[in-house]
């Protein structure tokens, strides 16, 4: 009988964990901004709900948000967090409107001396309007990675801000942001002389090496630089996510690379200006666990010299 009880017990206390779980939605000013206990939980549902290849908005929300929380979880143990970005992707899955995140509900450091808090509201701003002016329907990956990199980059304010101040989430945000306002990165000028490399990012979706539309713009501003600098050297890495065995990604990373090259030479680009290689999931922008699948690893980079 003390077993039955027990048991029964068991039963109730997992119903309600369960029900506490489905009423533990996304809000934009939480309470409590994630939940340890339901991290696994929500992570798992989450994981389930993104689409094989997103092609909208919404569906490539419901992806990054599953990257940057799977992150979050595997690689940081950051369960509180995890737990609160994978709300805000199955509310993303959902149909719900999810809007960038606000610095004033994270401990961002102060404006003395440094002005962070200014300038993560001035990237908001800009953010919401390219997104308003028709950035999610035109460029619909690039405007959902944009997004959900601003929330890294915020999140990560919080936890390490000495890091994340120039860290890769800030990067990835000011790179998709670009992209998304029609302007050329700011890495990507032509030169006056000597200066650093400039660098592109080509991205792909799951499993795919066809080149989608945004990419015809950045390989345009690659190949009118070649043709401006004709010392210039462009060096392209191919990459992908970690779903898939290393064999496979190694293969996938290279028909990448190759595409981009092709793409370069029907541009009027040497080839032997064009040197090319490929890692697989063996160097990614944005480490991960093994099977996460990350839309910003999915990437060929191209570093121009």
């Amino acid at each position: 009988m003390k077993k039955q009880r027990r048991f029964a017990a068991g039963l109730a206390l997992w119903g309600l964990v369960l029900l506490l779980a489905g009423c533990s939605g996304w809000s934009y000013q939480p309470p409590m901004r994630g939940n340890v206990s339901f991290a696994p939980y929500n992570l798992g549902k989450l994981r389930a709900a993104v689409p094989a290849t997103p092609s909208t908005f919404t569906q490539a929300l419901t992806s990054d948000y599953a990257g940057l929380a799977s992150s979050l979880h595997d690689e940081l143990r950051d369960w509180a967090d995890a737990d609160y970005f994978a709300r805000k992707g199955l509310a993303a899955a959902g149909g719900e409107v999810v809007p960038p995140e606000n610095n004033a509900n994270w401990l961002v450091p102060l404006e003395v001396p440094n002005k962070f808090r200014t300038e993560l509201a001035e990237s908001r701003e800009r953010l919401v309007a390219a997104l308003d002016g028709g950035g999610r329907e035109r460029l619909p990956l690039v405007a959902a990675r944009a997004q959900v990199s601003y929330d890294c980059w915020v999140e990560r304010m919080e936890d390490d801000w000495q890091t994340a101040a120039d860290g890769p989430c800030h990067k990835q945000f000011l790179d998709a942001l670009a992209r998304l306002e029609g302007r050329p990165q700011p890495a990507a000028q032509p030169a006056t002389g000597p200066g650093p490399a400039r660098e592109f990012r080509v991205y792909f979706e799951f499993d795919k090496s066809d080149l989608l539309p945004e990419a015809q713009q950045i390989l345009q501003q690659v190949a009118a630089l070649a043709k401006q600098e004709p010392g210039l050297r462009i060096v392209l890495v191919g990459k992908a996510d970690r779903a898939g065995s290393d064999a496979y990604n190694m293969r996938l990373s290279k028909r990448r690379a190759d595409r981009v090259h092709d793409a370069l030479l029907q541009r009027g680009v040497a080839a032997a200006r064009i040197e090319t290689r490929w890692v697989g999931e063996r160097e990614p922008p944005v480490p991960t666990a093994d099977g996460v699948r990350e839309p910003r690893n999915r990437v060929v980079e191209i570093t121009l010299h």
